[in-house]
């Protein structure tokens, strides 16, 4: 396997991040986008092991998680999804749905 990039950590939300109220308000996303990934069949067997085990304060998004497909998605646009989550609010996935369907037709 190539080199692991890694898209998202709980600890950079909390307790390093600014402006996150708690360990489970840093962990509502990070349960959303990984239920979804997972929906579109774009977990290798390590992120769907990471399911079951569950997220934690440890827990970090990267590519190693994911299919071929799912590391180019989150590449393309994780950063730009994850600048719109609000601690407290349920995350949209429009702006990774849209992504995914550029991708899938190859624009």
């Amino acid at each position: 396997m190539g080199s692991r990039a890694t898209y998202d950590k709980v600890s950079w939300h909390f307790p390093d991040g600014k402006n996150c109220p708690s360990l489970d308000a840093a962990k509502v996303h990070f349960n959303v986008v990984m239920h979804w990934l997972e929906s579109r069949n774009l977990l290798s067997a390590e992120g769907r092991e990471a399911m079951q085990i569950g997220i934690d304060s440890d827990f970090s998004l990267t590519s190693y998680m994911l299919t071929d497909k799912g590391s180019q998605l989150l590449a393309t646009c994780y950063a730009e999804w994850a600048s719109t989550v609000r601690y407290g609010i349920q995350p949209s996935m429009r702006l990774l749905e849209d992504c995914l369907r550029r991708i899938e037709s190859g624009n």
